[in-house]
């Protein structure tokens, strides 16, 4: 026969352990839940347009951009740009030191699935690429409930965005 110690402490784990398998259970649907999209996209500037190292603090600039992603064609295995939609950065001069501009842009992409929406601070050089970390403030469509971060290379006419798009 089972003492009443024993069947005490019996019913004390089991009431623990159902007590703690529902946030069990929750943490684990999360985790099933944080999905992440890479979004790797290759953009080329319409117009020339970028900080001049005499520009003054709050000056702004505006780039627009076409929006390309790599496919790889099926037939011959070779890797392709495709048309993926089009953006705008719209940077201010927050900093001005001797060879440095430092803005803080906010990038606006449209892409079939919905609009992404970035922020970051850059310090740009004259001639030379940049990379920065970027952070994904919002979105729209597909991407209406969208944060996260990547990084952006600004290399001459060429802007190269990698995003971790989560949900």
């Amino acid at each position: 026969m089972i003492t009443s110690a024993v069947r005490r402490v019996v019913v004390a784990a089991l009431g623990t352990a159902l007590a703690l398998l529902p946030t069990s259970a929750q943490a684990e649907q999360k985790d099933e839940d944080n999905d992440i999209e890479k979004v790797e996209l290759v953009g080329v500037n319409r117009v020339a347009t970028w900080p001049s190292l005499d520009g003054v603090v709050g000056g702004t600039w505006t780039t627009p951009l076409d929006l390309y992603s790599e496919h790889k064609v099926k037939k011959t295995g070779r890797t392709e740009l495709r048309h993926a939609g089009d953006g705008e950065s719209e940077c201010d001069v927050v900093q001005r030191r001797a060879q440095t501009v430092t803005a803080q842009c906010t990038r606006v992409l449209r892409l079939k699935k919905g609009t992404l929406t970035l922020s970051d601070m850059v310090d740009y050089r004259p001639m030379q690429p940049v990379t920065a970390k970027t952070a994904i403030v919002g979105g729209t469509g597909h991407y209406r409930s969208a944060y996260g971060d990547g990084y952006i290379t600004l290399d001459g006419y060429r802007t190269h965005i990698v995003l971790n798009v989560d949900e």
